[in-house]
Parts: structure tokens; C-alpha cells; sequence
């Protein structure tokens, strides 16, 4: 679901049981990109940011409580993410792993960030902004 005030994919709990596989996706992901522990943080962040609603949050946490070891532990954590789509800009960024982690949220919600993106910049440029890149059209928080 949108959040309309927030002009940002956000993810309301209940996951449908038809997104099991995006979710569970986004849960390796996480493990792999942050360990066990940096998941969980990163999904608390993601969550004081309004991507997720705390239901969801623990949605997630359950499906990386399920992983096997294997699953979370990879050793990914300093290679950088390579993005495509309206976020590829912020590939091999700081923000690139978390930019990816909006990409799932997108799907699981079935929101299209390309659109979210266009109707930021031109609410920006109605209200005479200068128009900005991608990273703080997704957000403005640091990695």
C-alpha cells in the first residue's frame, strides 16, 4: 500500500501469502548484505522511516528467523549493490543496499517507483525546488 502522506511505497501488515517468495527474496537479501544483526537494525531503521510498519517489520524478522545460516551468512557486506531502474543511480553507493531493500518493499506493495519518483520531482518543481536525484527523492537518511 501507498501512504498517501508520505508519497513512498510503504509496507502495511499483513503481507498477502502471494508475496511469500518477494518476501522471502528480501529476507536472504538482508541477511546476506547485513549479517543476522545488521538485518534486524536495518529493518528498525527502515521502519522509523515509514517503509514498514512495525507488523511488517516483525513479517520479515520472522522469515529471517527461518533462514538457515548459509542463508544469512555470506560475507557480502562490503561489496557494493548494483541497482537498476529508477534507483540505479545509487548503485556501489552507501545508500545502494538500502536503495535495494526499497526495490522489495516496491514489489511486495505493488507500487511502481518510477511513478513515485516522477510525482516527487514534480511536486518539487510546482513548489519551485530545484530538482534533485533519486537518493533524496527515496529518502534522505543516511546509510
Amino acid at each position: 500500500m501507498t501512504d498517501a502522506s508520505t508519497e513512498r511505497p510503504y509496507l502495511d501488515t499483513p503481507i498477502p501469502g502471494d508475496a511469500t517468495p518477494t518476501l522471502l527474496q528480501w529476507a536472504k537479501y538482508l541477511g546476506r548484505t547485513f549479517g543476522a544483526g545488521g538485518a534486524l537494525c536495518a529493518l528498525r531503521h527502515y521502519e522509523r522511516l515509514s517503509w514498514l510498519s512495525p507488523g511488517a517489520r516483525r513479517d520479515v524478522e520472522r522469515r529471517l528467523q527461518g533462514l538457515s545460516i548459509e542463508e544469512i551468512h555470506s560475507k557480502k557486506y562490503d561489496e557494493p549493490t548494483s541497482l537498476t531502474g529508477p534507483l540505479a543511480s545509487l548503485s556501489g553507493t552507501p545508500f545502494g543496499a538500502h536503495a535495494k531493500s526499497l526495490e522489495f518493499i516496491a514489489r511486495l506493495t505493488d507500487d511502481d517507483l518510477e511513478s513515485e519518483l516522477l510525482r516527487a520531482r514534480l511536486a518539487k518543481h510546482r513548489a519551485g525546488v530545484a530538482d534533485v536525484g533519486p537518493s533524496d527523492d527515496a529518502t534522505s537518511s543516511p546509510s
